[in-house]
């Protein structure tokens, strides 16, 4: 059943709603549900502002009012018939009484259990009768009753628009219609007409008095001559329609004189009669009380003269309450006069209340909804406990508590219980318990023990919500059934039996302490099928494993449509080399499947690119083919082109392009630097072919296209002439071409440029950590600079920087050959630069192509890329001197996880959050004076590991919320302002502290020496050397009688004392992650309501790989089409929202190294990730034009013969 409202709040809906925007508010503000309340999620105004707020006055003719001090009876009905004075609609309220036996003690101050009417939604009369345009102006007529179970009151209420439309009034008032009448009307009578023309507020008068006379009849007024002066000029023969809509007729006379005339009658209305009949005498009250409006509402200066007797009818608000019953409760509601101007709080509309309710009127109001209502019972319990908190009531707060102990679950928690298992909740009803039992599995597989009680406590929430007697089982921990043994191996009942013996492998190898519990589920499973080979397992470890077959084999590359013709190059590129024969086994089974359907087709030549979806091109973006290991350069022109303002400066960019000559250079900054002529000829160049292929994306007729190598070259060259090689003749790189793997197969990313020998292939060194898309760009210095080895010096205070942060070593180099091609050059920059790299390149280069918008701090251009992407930040230095605050602009955050799984937030509040300055004994915060509408957020992967004096890849997940609020970053927000922030940050600090002083000692524990070994595990490893030295000694003394050569004997207890001291340390270490993650969560919940600045997630820039290598791609956000889109170099396909933000397990995880978010009052301005005019394909076209370099008689690349090409992607021109 749906909710209800009581009277008062009826009452409230009434005075605010609106028929004519209904359609467009997409909700009846009297009928419908209010929507449930987010406080994290967009803010939704209690009454859309285009809403009429009624005046309500009553018609007391049309009204059947309560007499003083009588009772009302089973055959009493009451009416108030009013109308608006701002929109002029009529509104009838009228309230009867059922005839039924068991409803026979009304609500209100004799009923103390009911002290309010609660009214019931009944339904619409006539309620399809009009539909297309007239449907906003339709009367409608909706009915309540009340939901008390012995109360019989039923209402009624009727909506009618004006009796006069917009079109009448403008016919009777719009002085060129009166002109044009007035000339008419001279033509028509001659001498006779009137010699003025007609006022504005004559017509309304004059209609006025005529519609008076009808209501009271007197001889020689009901006929009005059509050559009347008056009614001519006023009226003339264009007023037919309204006349003959208010009762008028017209007929034709004959007067003495044998001229036939055309005469008007006044309506002949019936006498007085019930108010609640419908008459022609109530359509011209009607018109009599709009007109009064009308003719009032003129200014004086015109109605000078009028005969209009204004009519002051009394308010309506107090009538209506009387018949609803809501003067019973006076007592306890109070100032309601003004609540159909004033917004409640959304809760207070959701248990259909009004905020000026009394305690006991809301636990009512709490009561009714949850009796009528039990589906959304646990919201109406939020509702209750929020306004507990926020009217800070004893008698509410006693009330929640009561009934929180009777098991009453708030939806908050209900989604908190959700949340935990990573599930969304508007996804609830679609999820299976089976599912939510999985997620729990998963979960409890990676925590300690002292986080499985609360992971059950959050399951048994679940189970009580969802009423699900399995996962209420699965809470408890008990396996009894063959369901339950083969959800806790997370299978389906139809699973085979090697399904069951990999799971039982994983889960006991996992996690040994549930060996006991995996047997039993084991068992259960094997007696149930009465599989002798389950049993088999079970006793021995060991059953005989099937020959793969088909299907095995495409499921093991995770092709899901085995009809579909596949690339088997693509295909042999993926195979993992790690999982030897068993992947090499299923590539040849598929391999002579292809064949056998479709065909060799290796020796084939090349045919025109094949469509690589079924979306209309104008639909669906385009796709960037790689030209040479640039899958990164790709993911950042992709981003670049979906921020809509950044694409159209691009495409017009002509008229911002900056004069080159040195006086206009006199003053340009970009990045703190002097620009010279050459670099903004060098930056033009690259904008130029930027714009030729930001078109090309927007009008090719193919599903990708190809980056011509100049704009290539440009954006990943850091030189003001990338055409040339580099002034060093000695240009360290890694010695071998090989990137590495994920998960073993080989990357097909950025390449390291040519060997010594241009002749000869140097062979693929799988060990070598050139990460060719992930290191930072190296610099003059030498890799095993302490500075580099140190990260930043602690000596210069923080400044604003374009370049990137320093790196860990590079393997060692040795110098390339000086002279290479353009590809080699590109190979080159590739292998330095990663996303962010490039991204800042290309904003430096965009800066010094176009001129200038203004300038900023120390003479810095201000430009649509500083618009967009750089914020204001504030360094904080705390020292013994004093207080002192740097400023810089930044286009980015860089950041690091900690080598652990974390919340974004935990991770920036971490970055800006208070740190020590050792030498120079102070601290350090930053915040954002003024955020940038897009924010960048790059995360380092490569971290330097000094003990193994090597990088290490960072694969860590980082949790992302589609909305990011910005608050707790910035200097103050609309609702908090500095002192307030910073007491708050403060608090957070606290937190923060201890959460370091934690990780101290975490990482004390884990830090051995030793490899592979932390402080536990070296524990336990002497622990049993000791016990295998004393067996030792004990056996040579037996043996030799105690010879004088033997070891000394250690103690027998050290042995015991070492592993129960490695034990007690292991449990430590084991529960530090779970405290750490509890206290990032506090320190998050400090600015849990600071929701004032909201970002919106629009792009994650995603990485597989390791410090060898990897490939990189993007994911993007439509805001338009609602939707995610995995671009993927040449293929973009879309994708479900949890593929993007939940973690993937393995052993080289797919990480995120940057993401985007836009703010989100501007995502629907600044981004449109789909922008395409496809041209026409000519009929003898069938393949694609790729794009080739721009001709430069300066940049011409030299005549090519075999022995020149570059080895590209390992394969050598034959």
């Amino acid at each position: 059943m749906a909710p209800g409202k009581t009277a008062p709040r009826l009452l409230q809906d009434l005075l605010t709603y609106d028929a004519r925007y209904e359609e467009r508010a997409g909700r009846n503000l009297l009928t419908s549900p209010p929507p449930q309340h987010d406080a994290k999620g967009p803010a939704v105004a209690a009454v859309p502002f285009r809403n009429c707020r009624h005046g309500l006055f009553t018609k007391i003719e049309q009204s059947q009012l309560p007499a003083v001090g009588a009772e009302p009876d089973r055959d009493t009905t009451y009416k108030v018939a009013a109308y608006c004075t701002k929109c002029r609609w009529h509104v009838d309220v009228v309230v009867g009484r059922r005839n039924e036996a068991a409803q026979n003690e009304a609500c209100g101050k004799a009923n103390p259990g009911y002290p309010l009417h609660h009214f019931l939604y009944e339904g619409e009369d006539n309620a399809s009768s009009t539909h297309g345009l007239g449907a906003q102006l339709r009367p409608r007529t909706y009915t309540f009753r009340c939901s008390a179970p012995a109360c019989p009151v039923d209402v009624r209420i009727s909506m009618k628009p004006p009796r006069f439309s917009d079109h009448d009034i403008e016919t009777l008032t719009n002085q060129a219609q009166l002109r044009r009448r007035w000339e008419a009307a001279k033509l028509l009578a001659g001498d006779r007409a009137d010699a003025n023309m007609a006022r504005r507020v004559d017509s309304l008068d004059y209609l006025n008095t005529y519609l008076s006379d009808s209501l009271k009849p007197t001889k020689g007024k009901a006929r009005i001559p059509l050559l009347n002066k008056k009614f001519l000029k006023a009226f003339g023969k264009d007023c037919d329609a309204v006349l003959i809509g208010l009762g008028f007729t017209s007929d034709t006379e004959e007067d003495n004189d044998g001229t036939v005339t055309q005469v008007w009658y006044l309506p002949k209305p019936e006498g007085p009669k019930s108010a609640l009949d419908s008459t022609l005498r109530n359509v011209i009250e009607d018109a009599r009380y709009e007109l009064n409006t009308l003719i009032l509402n003129m200014p004086e200066s015109e109605r000078e003269g009028c005969r209009h007797t204004p009519l002051y009818p009394t308010p309506s608000r107090g009538d209506i309450e009387r018949i609803l019953a809501c003067a019973d409760s006076d007592a306890k509601v109070k100032g309601r006069e003004t609540r159909n101007t004033e917004e409640d709080h959304p809760y207070y509309a959701s248990l259909g209340a009004v905020g000026d309710f009394d305690d006991a009127l809301i636990l009512f109001a709490f009561s009714r909804q949850g009796t009528v209502d039990i589906e959304n019972k646990a919201y109406y319990f939020e509702c209750l406990q929020d306004l507990a908190t926020g009217r800070e009531s004893e008698v509410l707060g006693t009330e929640v508590a009561m009934l929180a102990s009777q098991g009453f679950v708030s939806k908050r928690d209900t989604e908190r219980a959700y949340q935990y298992f990573s599930i969304d909740p508007v996804h609830a009803s679609v999820i299976s318990d089976e599912h939510i039992i999985g997620q729990f599995k998963a979960r409890l597989a990676d925590i300690s023990p002292l986080q499985a009680d609360e992971a059950r406590r959050q399951l048994r929430v679940l189970g009580d919500v969802r009423n699900s007697d399995s996962i209420r089982a699965e809470a408890s921990g008990a396996i009894e059934t063959y369901e339950q043994a083969m959800a806790w191996f997370d299978l389906d009942r139809g699973q085979p039996d090697d399904f069951v013996q990999t799971m039982f492998l994983v889960k006991t190898q996992d996690n040994p302490a549930c060996q006991e519990t995996a047997q039993k589920a084991l068992s259960i499973i094997a007696e149930t099928r009465e599989s002798d080979r389950l049993r088999r397992f079970l006793k021995f470890g060991s059953m005989t494993e099937p020959e793969m077959d088909l299907g095995d084999a495409y499921a093991a590359f995770q092709v899901q449509d085995r009809s579909a013709e596949l690339d088997l190059a693509v295909l042999r590129s993926g195979l993992l080399d790690q999982e030897g024969p068993r992947m090499q086994q299923a590539f040849n089974l598929i391999e002579q499947d292809q064949i056998q359907r479709f065909g060799d087709k290796s020796h084939e030549p090349s045919r025109p690119e094949p469509r690589r979806n079924n979306y209309p091109l104008e639909t669906w973006p385009v796709g960037l083919r790689n030209i040479g290991n640039t899958c990164y350069l790709n993911s950042v022109l992709q981003f670049l082109f979906t921020i809509k303002p950044l694409r159209e400066l691009i495409l017009n960019c002509e008229e911002h392009l900056q004069d080159p000559s040195p006086e206009a250079l006199k003053d340009k900054k970009v990045g703190r630097m002097a620009i010279t002529a050459e670099r903004v000829v060098t930056a033009q160049k690259f904008v130029r072919e930027l714009r030729a292929f930001y078109n090309r994306m927007i009008t090719a007729p193919t599903d990708t296209v190809q980056p011509a190598i100049d704009l290539a070259s440009l954006a990943l060259c850091r030189t003001d002439n990338p055409g040339e090689a580099p002034s060093s003749a000695n240009v360290d790189v890694a010695e071998s071409a090989g990137l590495g793997t994920i998960d073993g197969a080989a990357i097909s990313g950025p390449m390291l440029p040519p060997s010594d020998d241009a002749n000869r292939t140097a062979p693929a060194d799988p060990t070598t950590p050139a990460d060719s898309v992930m290191n930072d760009d190296g610099g003059p210095q030498s890799d095993d600079s302490p500075k580099i080895m140190e990260g930043n010096n602690d000596d210069v205070p923080p400044a604003p920087t374009r370049d990137p942060p320093p790196i860990p070593p590079r393997p060692e180099t040795k110098p390339a050959m000086a002279t290479k091609t353009k590809i080699g050059r590109i190979e080159e920059s590739a292998l330095q630069q990663d996303a962010a790299e490039v991204m800042s390149n290309i904003f430096d280069l965009i800066s010094c192509a176009m001129h200038g918008e203004g300038i900023l701090r120390e003479g810095e251009q201000d430009d649509a890329i500083k618009k967009l992407f750089y914020s204001d930040v504030t360094t904080v230095l705390e020292t013994a001197e004093g207080t002192q605050k740097n400023q810089e602009l930044r286009g980015n955050f860089m950041v690091t996880t900690g080598r652990r799984d974390r919340s974004l937030y935990a991770i920036l509040d971490e970055d800006f959050g208070k740190s020590d300055i050792e030498e120079e004994r102070g601290t350090r915060y930053d915040y954002i004076e003024r955020a940038a509408a897009i924010q960048i957020i790059n995360v380092k992967r490569i971290q330097y590991e000094k003990r193994q004096q090597q990088p290490v890849y960072d694969h860590s997940h980082i949790s992302l919320d589609k909305t990011l609020y910005m608050d707790r970053y910035l200097s103050k927000t609309p609702t908090l302002d500095e002192a307030q922030l910073l007491e708050l940050r403060q608090a957070q600090w606290s937190k923060q502290r201890e959460l370091r002083d934690l990780d101290a000692r975490r990482t004390k524990l884990q830090t051995t020496g030793i490899d592979g070994m932390n402080l536990p595990d070296c524990l336990e490893a002497t622990s049993e050397f000791i016990d295998d030295l004393l067996a030792e000694n004990i056996e040579q003394q037996e043996q030799q009688q105690a010879a004088q050569d033997s070891l000394p004997t250690p103690p027998p207890e050290l042995a015991d004392t070492l592993h129960d001291k490695a034990k007690h340390l292991a449990k430590d270490l084991e529960g530090m992650d779970s405290i750490m993650t509890t206290l990032e969560a506090e320190i998050e919940s400090v600015f849990r309501d600071c929701q004032d600045v909201p970002y919106r997630l629009h792009a994650v820039f995603t990485h597989r790989g390791d410090v060898k290598g990897g490939h990189y791609w993007i994911y993007i956000y439509d805001f338009q089409n609602n939707c995610w889109r995995w671009y993927n170099d040449d293929s973009i396909t879309p994708i479900v929202e949890s593929e993007v933000l939940d973690p993937e397990t393995g052993k080289r995880p797919k990480v995120s190294t940057g993401v985007v978010y836009i703010r989100a009052d501007l995502v629907e301005e600044l981004t449109e990730a789909v922008c395409r005019r496809p041209e026409p394909v000519e009929e003898e076209a069938h393949k694609d034009v790729e794009m080739q370099e721009a001709d430069d008689d300066d940049d011409q690349m030299p005549d090519l013969h075999w022995g020149d090409v570059q080895v590209i992607e390992g394969v050598e021109k034959e």
